[in-house]
């Protein structure tokens, strides 16, 4: 049996997979969520979700049949396959009521996901405004309209001065869940660390700061206002920038375990993180997905790490250099 005869039996069982687990969710998520007070939401950076067709307004030449990657359809289908898995088996049949998420290249990726895995027959709907990011990659949302209805969005920019390279916005979603708790999320994608830790700090000491006047603002007008902040900040739980968010806006990280997110070279790093208001953190846990499909022997460092679509330039086939997280609301 060749490889290529493997791989494309591999795809199908993976296929297949996804089928049957939906099924059992359409089956049974819905009866079982009615009678469930535990609400959970779901974050996941799932590196570069790009679709394969070539945007001329932004840098995603890598991402396209013809590009470095080699980036095609069968690829982009089984990354999307992939993320789908991870939503449908998160925490059983008690589906994720909201599923944060960074690295996505625009709307239709979210809509191909949502519609071509099975996603929408459990009612999800997605979130997203395009940012100015150059390589296209955005932070959005998927929320499931039979547990939280939206009431408004906004996108609120984070700008420095030129020359320094436009960043994501961050997403402020107000919603109300079907217990009629009112609930502000905000996704975050802070500057990452290319180009040295400290030669980039000063960006997400920026884009801290901004979050935390929009949550001051907010504040303002209600002074019981529920907070949810959840992204891949690009700082561990104890670094400046999480800490002054914490002080300024009067949130609690819960994202404090020895455990990390992401894996450079022998150590693990927790850049993905639920921050809540102090009136939340009662009902709030958290933890970190660490299924053993999402982890891979790492050879050169010793452990596991996560696995990853591609190491380096060669396809590898795997979900994403982070962990999911998962924020669950005991209400």
């Amino acid at each position: 049996m060749t490889k290529d005869l493997i791989w494309e039996l591999t795809k199908e069982l993976r296929r297949i997979r996804c089928i049957f687990i939906f099924v059992a969710l359409f089956i049974c998520s819905n009866s079982l969520l009615l009678h469930s007070q535990q609400r959970n939401i779901l974050f996941y950076n799932v590196e570069n979700l790009f679709d394969v067709k070539n945007d001329s307004l932004k840098q995603d030449d890598e991402f396209l049949p013809n590009g470095v990657r080699h980036w095609s359809f069968s690829k982009y289908q089984q990354k999307l396959f992939n993320i789908a898995q991870v939503i449908f088996e998160s925490d059983g049949f008690n589906l994720p009521m909201l599923v944060g998420m960074c690295e996505v290249e625009n709307k239709a990726v979210l809509n191909d996901l949502i519609f071509k895995t099975g996603l929408s027959n459990v009612n999800y709907f997605p979130i997203h405004i395009e940012s100015p990011d150059l390589r296209g990659i955005d932070v959005a949302l998927l929320y499931k309209k039979d547990l939280f209805t939206i009431d408004s969005v906004e996108a609120i920019p984070v700008v420095f001065e030129a020359p320094a390279r436009p960043t994501r916005d961050i997403l402020h979603v107000f919603g109300v869940t079907n217990d009629s708790i009112g609930l502000h999320i905000y996704i975050n994608h802070w500057p990452s660390r290319y180009g040295g830790v400290m030669q980039t700090h000063q960006k997400r000491i920026k884009a801290a700061n901004v979050l935390a006047q929009s949550i001051q603002q907010v504040y303002k007008k209600d002074a019981d206002a529920k907070f949810v902040v959840m992204g891949d900040f690009n700082d561990n739980p104890d670094d400046e920038s999480l800490k002054d968010l914490v002080q300024k806006a009067e949130l609690v990280n819960l994202s404090s375990s020895k455990n990390g997110s992401i894996k450079h070279k022998h150590a693990w790093y927790l850049f993905d993180q639920f921050l809540v208001s102090e009136n939340l953190q009662s009902k709030s846990s958290f933890r970190i997905i660490d299924f053993p499909y999402l982890l891979e022997k790492d050879e050169t460092n010793s452990g596991f790490k996560p696995k990853r679509t591609y190491l380096g330039y060669k396809y590898h086939g795997g979900y994403s250099d982070h962990l999911p997280i998962m924020l669950s609301l005991d209400f």
